[in-house]
């Protein structure tokens, strides 16, 4: 009698155990990956001139700072579409970046960073430039952008 109660014992025990390992291996990627990967796949899109995926990666409505002005996303549409044209041969690279989580929530993220931007009608860039850029980002299914301010590091 003994035995089998030990013998079950460790069976539940060894059971608790696989599945604590089952759903470490389901669990989802950290916010802070997420954003990153987010970040990398906007950065592929505005090098391939993607203006779809550029606008997908901004939440409904996104809040975009160019100067004073407050972008709408149709204004956003017209600007990326005029550059992507303008300047068909582009680069960008993202450094220094900085992720605040949102302790409480993890759904809110603010995230600073420096883009270095060039791009233009050949091999070689007609114009450059950098930007420190402040953005705040949701969580709703996908990371996505709610609001940015890009600065020219020249200004």
């Amino acid at each position: 009698m003994r035995a089998a109660l030990i013998c079950r014992k460790t069976s539940a025990y060894l059971l608790v155990i696989t599945l604590q390992l089952l759903l470490a291996g389901c669990s989802k990627t950290p916010p802070e990956q997420a954003i990153l990967d987010a970040l990398e796949n906007l950065e592929a899109a505005i090098e391939a001139g993607d203006t779809g995926s550029v606008m997908d990666a901004l939440t409904d409505p996104a809040e975009i700072q160019r100067g004073s002005h407050t972008l709408q996303r149709n204004e956003v549409r017209r600007l990326l579409m005029g550059t992507f044209l303008r300047y068909p041969k582009r680069q960008l690279a993202i450094t220094q970046i900085n992720i605040d989580l949102d302790p409480v929530t993890q759904r809110h993220a603010r995230v600073t960073f420096t883009a270095f931007a060039w791009g233009g009608q050949n091999v070689m860039p007609d114009n450059a430039d950098s930007y420190r850029v402040v953005s705040d980002w949701r969580e709703d299914g996908e990371w996505k952008i709610e609001g940015l301010v890009a600065n020219g590091l020249r200004e």
